[in-house]
């Protein structure tokens, strides 16, 4: 019997990670192959598959990064509560309109004045390979979460 996408351990645990952090920092590769980051907003839940998701626009410096070195890093933290958690993935642009109308969430419009109509909205798909997290409960032993074994079912 195969276990549902929407239970799997791996998925749950990163969701209960993320409970209550809503800003990350997206880290990118450039030309030069120094590391990029910027802060980042997830309006999204995360997909069953360990996929995140964020809003941009097309012809931000971030993708074109992307479009050359597709690894990212995505890190949260919850410092009151340490909790501390750093998300290894692929990212790639998504400029699907229906995509866009289905993720679209109220509060966007503080970057978005135009809604899902803004010129070069896109969304960055980051598709979560490994998660490497450290909680007080774990002494700062780090933690890991290989969703990289999600794709192979």
């Amino acid at each position: 019997m195969t276990q549902s996408l929407d239970t799997r351990p791996q998925v749950l645990q990163l969701r209960k990670l993320l409970e209550g952090i809503d800003c990350g920092m997206l880290t990118t590769v450039d030309d030069n192959h120094s590391l990029h980051s910027r802060p980042m907003s997830m309006w999204n839940e995360i997909d069953n598959d360990g996929t995140l998701w964020f809003f941009t626009l097309a012809n931000s410096h971030k993708v074109v990064e992307i479009q050359h070195h597709q690894q990212v890093n995505v890190s949260f933290s919850a410092p009151d509560q340490q909790r501390y958690v750093s998300i290894s993935g692929s990212a790639q642009l998504i400029r699907d309109h229906d995509q866009i109308e289905e993720k679209w969430q109220p509060g966007l419009e503080i970057w978005f004045p135009n809604g899902v109509d803004e010129p070069n909205i896109a969304l960055l798909k980051v598709k979560v390979n490994k998660v490497d997290y450290w909680e007080s409960s774990s002494s700062f032993i780090p933690q890991t979460i290989n969703l990289l074994e999600l794709s192979r079912c």
